[in-house]
């Protein structure tokens, strides 16, 4: 059976996040996932807390960036959780949006060498919590090179939903470990519309996904004219704004975002298991809400 999950988002109050986590947990979600935003709080701290007011589900750090945080800190932050709170916790690693990264002052650095410098660093916390064989480690991945270096921890995470984008990264994903399990984690909204316009904030989101893929992947799929201009767009705004968003046209954006109904939902689901992914964790905007927590907990039950 595929493992459901939902990202909660961090820009709330610390008592609204436990509160949709807890939610989340009597609607029977395997994992509550805690995206990391640096400049506000850290992720780490906030699954403390919800660890603290959980019992059954298991909790998602991340993604935490080791270009942000160090392969120490990033130890440190889970031994912590682990012995405090029991074995039920998952981290996910990856350098995290460019854009973003930007406008906290980090940079990508040699871009030659960043797959090399993620892989290293996550082999690296992988075999300083090999001693707790329940912390499933995931990567982050999109372009085959990061897709294979995917292969030295326990899972990948992808962050688009296409159906074909993610037949094409599963057939790239060579020499995996036992157990090896893979996952979409792409911005939600399941709600009535068949189509992410009806929200700014899941636009946005599928842009920002749309908008970080590299360019042998849009290249690879024919998007790159749809997409180059609202690049070009970016580099001049300094920011992600609606002047950005809408130079992508809705389709392209329907590709990198879940949104409908749920009845929609079951059927896709279906066909993700066909394709072999094990996990789907819904992305920001879903859990921004608590009715966005409570449509993912019912439309479990109808899919399941």
């Amino acid at each position: 059976m595929m493992e459901w999950g939902i990202a909660i988002n961090l820009r709330e109050s610390v008592g609204e996040v436990v509160e949709k986590a807890v939610l989340a947990e009597r609607g029977g979600i395997d994992t509550i996932w805690l995206t990391d935003y640096p400049a506000v709080r850290l992720s780490p701290l906030l699954a403390s807390a919800v660890a603290q007011n959980t019992k059954r589900c298991r909790i998602g750090v991340g993604l935490l960036s080791p270009l942000i945080y160090s392969t120490s800190q990033i130890v440190r932050y889970m031994r912590t959780l682990i012995e405090l709170y029991g074995n039920r916790f998952d981290l996910l690693l990856g350098p995290g949006d460019k854009t973003k990264l930007k406008n906290i002052g980090v940079d990508y650095g040699d871009i030659t060498s960043l797959v090399q410098r993620m892989k290293t660093m996550a082999s690296e916390i992988h075999q300083e919590l090999s001693e707790y064989s329940e912390c499933r480690i995931f990567f982050a991945a999109q372009g085959s090179k990061m897709l294979r270096a995917s292969t030295c921890v326990d899972g990948v995470l992808l962050n688009y939903a296409d159906l074909d984008m993610i037949q094409w990264a599963i057939t790239n994903i060579h020499d995996r470990m036992k157990g090896f399990r893979v996952g979409i984690f792409p911005p939600a909204l399941i709600s009535s519309s068949t189509k992410c316009d009806n929200d700014i904030s899941i636009r946005t989101s599928a842009a920002v996904v749309a908008l970080g893929m590299n360019t042998s992947l849009l290249n690879h799929f024919g998007l790159t004219k749809y997409v180059e201009p609202a690049k070009l767009a970016l580099k001049r705004e300094g920011k992600l704004s609606p002047i950005v968003t809408d130079l992508i046209e809705q389709k392209i954006l329907d590709r990198f975002c879940i949104s409908g109904p749920s009845e929609k939902l079951c059927e896709y689901l279906s066909q993700l298991e066909e394709l072999g992914v094990d996990i789907i964790v819904f992305g920001p905007p879903q859990g921004a809400t608590y009715s966005g927590v409570e449509c993912i907990n019912h439309a479990r039950i109808q899919c399941i």
